[in-house]
């Protein structure tokens, strides 16, 4: 089952560029806020459903 949530954040989790990364780690707290907004981004098509993360309506 790839279309599967699990199989989904494991797939965006591996696709994390490098600067969310070092970004989520880090102690300056505006370059953590900055990563912790894109992955929000990155997370919300997956929780609202999946529809709206690779899929088109076609």
């Amino acid at each position: 089952m790839p279309d599967s949530a699990d199989s989904k954040l494991n797939d965006l989790l591996r696709r994390l560029p490098d600067w969310i990364r070092r970004d989520l780690a880090s102690t300056d707290a505006s370059r953590r806020a900055r990563a912790e907004d894109s992955l929000h981004a990155m997370l919300m098509p997956l929780i609202a459903g999946g529809s709206a993360a690779g899929k088109d309506a076609g």
